[in-house]
């Protein structure tokens, strides 16, 4: 059975604007487990800081620099019914480890879920795809 984005997206992306320093950058990637973080700015997403961007900038005066500084320009994006395997061909083509889902709705393109290469992994072991855990009731 084909499976398609919106089978193994993981819903929900961090975000952080052109200004943020990297180590505020690494304590969301490490708070949301997540593999990246993309950059906005007014009109919308205009980057992507990875795990590999900030393992790259950690030699160099890392506490120093912004998102802006060493994010990638190119944001890779698809829609949720786009076929799984044609991602997996993009991250290969594109030698990236995620994909950003953006929905069609007017305004600022903000994506709303990530396909990584671990919810591909997932998939092919399987598993259930990601999903946020629901907010604890207290009584």
């Amino acid at each position: 059975m084909a499976k398609f984005v919106r089978d193994i997206m993981k819903i929900g992306v961090p975000v952080c604007e052109l200004d943020t320093a990297l180590p505020a950058i690494a304590k969301l990637m490490a708070q949301e487990n997540a593999d990246a973080v993309v950059v906005m700015d007014e009109v919308g997403s205009c980057g992507v800081v990875s795990q590999s961007d900030l393992v790259r900038a950690y030699p160099r005066n890392y506490e120093l620099l912004t998102a802006k500084d060493v994010m990638t320009a190119k944001v890779l994006t698809v829609p949720p019914d786009a076929a799984a395997t044609a991602v997996a061909h993009m991250m290969m083509d594109e030698h990236v480890h995620q994909v950003f889902v953006l929905h069609e709705h007017p305004g600022a393109g903000k994506p709303s879920a990530v396909v990584t290469m671990r919810a591909i992994v997932r998939e092919m072991a399987g598993l259930e795809a990601e999903r946020p855990q629901p907010p604890v009731k207290r009584k």
